[in-house]
This record gives C-alpha cells, structure tokens and sequence, in this order.
C-alpha cells in the first residue's frame, strides 16, 4: 500500500493530463507554454534552491554519480552494439541508442526526488546536475555519428545544447552559490521553493498530456526492446554497480529513479530536428513510459518503503 500511495498519484496527475489533453482543456499551445515555465523556470528554481540549500552537504556524491555515468555508457554501448542485430538501420541506430539511454530527468526524475521519502537530496542534485550534461552531450554525438555529420557541427551543436540549458545554468550557480558558502535572501529563497513546488504537478500534467500527441508508429518490437533497456536494463546495470561502489540504500533510491524513469519526451523533438527516425523515437516513448509504472514501482518498494 505504501508503494501505491507513492506511486498512485504520480500516474493520476499523469492520466489526468492525457484526459485533459482529449477533453481539449489542454491544447497544444498550452502544453507548449506550460513545459517552457517548467524549463526556464520551475525546475530551474527547484534545482538551485536545492542546491544552495545544500552548502557543503553536497559532498560526498562521487559514487552516486559514478554509478549513473557508467550505468548510462554502459547502456549506450549495448544499444550501439546490438542495434544491427535488431535490424536497426544505420540512420536509425542514433535515434535507438537515445532512446535506450537518455532518461527524463528534468520532467520526471527531478521531481519524484523531491517528493519521494529518503532520498539524500544534496547527494542526487550534486549527481543529476552533470548527468543532465551528459544526456544532452551524448544524445548529439550517437544521433550526429548516426547520420554522419561533419565533426566541427557536432561540437559546435553539443555546446549549444549544453550552454543554453537553464537547468545546466541553474545547476553550475547552484553548485557555485553551494561551494563559495554564499547565502541568499530568505525572501527570494521562499520563492524559488515556492517555483520549485510546482514543477511536480505541472510536469506530470505536460507528460500525460504530451503522450496522447506524440505518434505510435514504426516498429513496435524496435521501440520496445529500447524501452526495456531504459528502464530496465539500466537499473539492472545501476544497482550493480551501486553495491560494487558501496551506495548505501538511499544513495541507491536515487540512483534507481534516475535509471528506471521513462525515455525523456523531448529525445522525440531532438530526433526529429537532427533527421532521426522519428516514430522509433516517439513509440519507445510511450512504451517507456508505460513500462515505467513498474520499474519505477519496484524501486520505490525496495528502497523507499
């Protein structure tokens, strides 16, 4: 019951959203606009706010972020690997491999470590933090080296993507305002936790509503073993290397949500603008996200409760 009560209302808001999304409550200008308020500031605002929160307390993250790295390489070096053997195309494997790897940190991971009981949050910030600028670096590379772009445009494209992220932004002042020991106005401190609170909800609502947008086509078994490596190949590899690391139970939590939530929705938009295949893309996030609902249950059953 305590796993369903975590859970529950994660998938509610999600569910309510896609009906919202079908009852026309939530258009597609709204989605649009409500997911921009959550990148340039909701999540922004919760990530600094945290971070700061956390002074020095951040230390000791070394292993939490070890283990995603090498969780995440590792998962893109099996998709890369086996992507043929699944009668993936050359100009597919990019778009395959993303999909396999690259988890929705900002919109889902962020905010269930908010939420959920026991994680060490100045740990899992301090960890998600860089990972963001790993998703983002290697997403480029695979789906530039996919579809064989010159190396000068994919440097310049992955420091692009990099530079203008705000949660990036927010995360390296966090990081800053944490170890320079500076202190910010309690005013402006209630605000941005106030910003931060909303990115839940919020988020939830733009996931549900955006799963009802985005076209299943394209192999469907393709799609699948891609959503099988997300979320749950990953963790499988996570919590191997958690307890070779030595990550006591809480450390794990959030390392296992950050492996075990869904492909992120924008690896969609991201295929889609650098010549992916778009509906492998858009499928193996839907079949993620559903899939999500039970690995993300079983790790919160495990370590949460």
């Amino acid at each position: 019951m305590t796993v369903i009560n975590l859970l529950a209302p994660i998938f509610l808001v999600i569910a309510l959203g896609a009906g919202l999304q079908r009852g026309g409550m939530m258009t597609a200008e709204l989605i649009v606009g409500v997911n921009k308020l959550l990148y340039w500031v909701g999540l922004p605002a919760a990530v600094f706010h945290t971070l700061v929160s956390a002074g020095s307390g951040g230390t000791g993250f070394g292993g939490l972020l070890i283990a995603l790295v090498g969780a995440t390489l590792i998962t893109a070096a099996i998709g890369w690997t086996s992507a043929p053997l699944a009668g993936i195309s050359a100009a597919g494997r990019g778009t395959f491999v993303q999909a396999a790897f690259r988890g929705n940190l900002s919109f889902i991971a962020l905010p269930l470590l908010l939420t959920v009981p026991g994680v060490p949050l100045a740990q899992a910030m301090w960890a998600v933090a860089p990972m963001i600028i790993l998703n983002n670096a290697l997403t480029v590379v695979v789906l530039a080296v996919s579809q064989s772009r010159g190396q000068g445009n994919l440097v310049t494209t992955t420091a692009l993507q990099i530079g203008q992220n705000p949660i990036i932004i927010a995360a390296v002042g966090g990081m800053v305002f944490s170890q320079l020991g500076w202190d910010i106005p309690e005013a402006i401190g209630t605000t941005l936790q106030a910003l931060g609170r909303m990115s839940l909800p919020l988020a939830l609502l733009c996931i549900g509503a955006a799963l009802m947008t985005v076209p299943v086509s394209g192999n469907r078994a393709q799609a699948g073993l891609a959503a099988i490596y997300k979320v749950a190949l990953s963790p499988i590899i996570g919590y191997g290397l958690g307890r070779w690391l030595g990550l006591d139970d809480a450390a794990m939590l959030a390392l296992l949500i950050c492996l075990a939530c869904p492909t992120a929705a924008i690896s969609y938009t991201v295929a889609k603008q650098m010549g992916g295949d778009e509906a492998l893309a858009a499928t193996a996030v839907v079949l993620s996200a559903v899939a999500s609902a039970i690995s993300l249950g079983v790790v919160i059953a495990v370590f949460a409760v």
